[in-house]
């Protein structure tokens, strides 16, 4: 019970028990009131009968006697009226019938008032003519008493409510500072904070209030240095200082992954002279104004799937999985086109690879550069393609269709349910499960396509809220049919986020699914808060507000700033790969440390993913990440069920 609560509960009771002392007292000092009128009245009324009697009595008169006993007492008053007389023992009785109209009989049952009789004698000097009894009715005193009862009754409640009004209010007011002081230490609980709260007159809660709002501003102040360290630490291990890109160690990295997965992309190697240009004759000062200028411009082409890096001085490098030739050919032609500033003349090259099956490193590396050497020496178009046909059959249909037949492919797919679902699991350090992930492909016939292949097609042509909103009606489907299945995290393109019309759909669907709200969550590609931040978050919004949960994908792989994350608040986030992958550098452990710790005080899980062996799942949990997901969990899954 909330203290506001109590404190009015307990006022209304001392005020409750106030109000019905007097109420008693009061109800009390009126039935004495009117049973001290009834006894006078009857006091009065004999004595004025007493006297008119006397007369008639000494001469025997008895049928004056009796008109003025009648004329004398009402029915209303009276109950009873008996005159004696002594000389002959003659009586004379008048009862009077006692009907006591509007007063319930509870009333009269619980509020008792006896009749009052009271006799005199009626003398005539020294000789005694007659005795004069008398009995009151209590039919006037019930009837008085009652409508008494009833104003006090209703002037009792009417005071109460009015009372219990004003007390409510006053105490509201009085206890804002303290609702203030409750609703900011919740939001500090979560690592929100807001603006100082405003300091209220009242001594005691001024003191409080204070001292919350300089606790929450150093709390505020260690939540964000906590995260511009993580950044200077991210930084200086993978990030370009200068341009704000990716540097070479960081590009080396992704290069080593994306060549261990199928033979699909390509690379693109994009040198400036002009920058090295401008180092020589204006200075450094200059050619890092240029670089930054231009890293701006490559910056557009960033995407979850893309890695943009600074190789040296003047050449930058640009991984694409998952697309075609013709599409990495476009890539270039745009990374040219960027180079050029206030219309002068490109001083710029860019060499294109199409990936092969058995490149690695070394080689991937010797063919951009050849492709940049024969760039140059093209005048018309300084940009060169190679491209060697891939020997695998999944190389060649992918080199065959382009953007226009995947998206019919997915079309297909949509209308004849052709969709199936893959899921792995994510851990935390205990081997608890905390959610399994999907992975969507097409199974037409004989043939299976992986969303890796068609994925990049469907954005680019602007229709992944339609295939979202497919994969998602499926899954909330396969949801409600199996109350075991769940929680499932699945992946949202970069389309949906900016698609309004998907927004509202999803809004209505979390709506009329409420129960599935802790057995679904939905991963957002990180560029869309980096991008698209204000559809993001809105989106973000709508899922708080109906209870479900979303995490982001890819963490960290396009170098802004992890702040953001105390804005958003998701339950989790998937680091990039770079990040979990040469934890045994110290400086690259220190970073992978530095952004765990800032999430975990955000209470946000942090997931590893591609943990291939178990030494790799403790060195990474002793760095405080929280989730795994790869080989090592699939692994440790396959072993329970056999």
């Amino acid at each position: 019970m909330t203290l506001y609560r109590q404190l009015l509960i307990w006022m209304l009771v001392v005020f409750f028990a106030l109000i019905t002392s007097v109420f008693v007292i009061q109800f009390h000092t009126t039935r004495d009131f009117l049973l001290e009128q009834q006894s006078a009245e009857m006091d009065n009324a004999i004595s004025a009968v007493g006297m008119a009697l006397s007369p008639y009595l000494e001469a025997d008169d008895k049928v004056s006697a009796e008109s003025v006993i009648n004329a004398t007492f009402d029915g209303s008053f009276y109950s009873e009226v008996i005159l004696e007389m002594l000389q002959d023992n003659d009586e004379l009785k008048r009862t009077y019938p006692s009907a006591i109209s509007g007063v319930p009989e509870w009333f009269r049952n619980a509020i008792v008032i006896q009749p009052i009789t009271k006799s005199t004698t009626l003398t005539s000097g020294w000789m005694q003519l007659a005795t004069l009894s008398v009995t009151s009715s209590p039919a006037h005193a019930y009837i008085q008493l009652w409508k008494a009862t009833v104003q006090l009754v209703v002037g009792f409640l009417l005071t109460f409510l009015f009372g219990a009004v004003v007390l409510s209010i006053i105490l509201s007011k009085v206890l804002r500072p303290l609702k203030s002081i409750q609703r900011r230490a919740r939001e500090m609980s979560d690592n929100q904070f807001g603006q100082p709260l405003s300091v209220p007159r009242t001594r005691e809660l001024s003191d409080v209030v204070l001292a919350f709002n300089s606790m929450s501003n150093q709390l505020k102040i260690h939540f964000e240095q906590q995260a511009q360290e993580a950044d200077k630490l991210r930084i200086r291990a993978y990030q370009d200082p200068v341009s704000g890109l990716a540097n070479r160690s960081y590009l080396m990295i992704q290069l080593g992954y994306w060549l261990s997965n199928p033979p699909e992309g390509g690379v693109a190697l994009l040198k400036v002279d002009q920058i090295t240009d401008c180092y020589a004759q204006e200075g450094y000062d200059a050619g890092d104004k240029f670089v930054q200028k231009l890293a701006a411009r490559l910056k557009d082409l960033a995407t979850d799937d893309y890695t943009i890096a600074r190789l040296n001085q003047s050449e930058f490098m640009l991984i694409a999985p998952n697309i075609t030739a013709s599409e990495l050919k476009m890539i270039g032609r745009s990374m040219l086109s960027m180079t050029s500033f206030d219309a002068a003349p490109v001083q710029a090259a860019v060499g294109l690879v199409m990936r092969r099956e058995d490149d690695n490193i070394t080689t991937i590396l010797a063919q951009a550069d050849n492709a940049l050497m024969q760039a140059r020496q093209q005048a018309e178009e300084p940009l060169a393609l190679f491209d060697i046909v891939q020997p695998s059959a999944q190389g060649k249909l992918q080199s065959a269709m382009g953007k226009q037949q995947w998206k019919a492919v997915v079309e297909e797919a949509i209308a004849n349910k052709q969709f199936k679902f893959n899921y792995q699991k994510a851990v935390d350090h205990e081997g608890a499960p905390l959610h399994q992930e999907v992975f969507a492909y097409i199974q037409k016939g004989n043939h299976r396509y992986s969303a890796g292949q068609f994925l990049g097609a469907i954005e680019q042509l602007n229709a992944g809220a339609q295939l979202d909103m497919h994969i998602l009606e499926q899954l909330f489907g396969k949801l409600a049919a199996n109350p075991e299945l769940g929680p499932i995290a699945v992946n949202i393109t970069q389309n949906s986020v900016n698609d309004t019309g998907f927004i509202r759909w999803l809004s209505n669907k979390m709506q009329s699914c409420q129960a599935l709200s802790s057995r679904i969550l939905f991963e957002l590609p990180e560029i869309c808060f980096i991008k698209n931040s204000d559809d993001a978050g809105l989106l973000c919004e709508i899922i708080h507000q109906n209870n479900f949960r979303f995490g982001i994908d890819n963490f960290g792989h396009n170098f802004s700033s992890i702040g953001y994350l105390n804005k958003f608040r998701p339950a989790y986030v998937k680091l990039d790969f770079a990040y979990t992958n040469q934890i045994d550098n110290q400086i690259k452990a220190d970073v992978l440390a530095s952004i765990t710790r800032t999430a975990n005080n955000l209470s946000i899980t942090t997931i590893a993913s591609r943990v291939e062996t178990m030494s790799q799942q403790e060195k990474l949990a002793e760095l405080m990440v929280r989730g795994f997901q790869g080989y090592v969990v699939d692994k440790m899954n396959s072993e329970k069920t056999v």
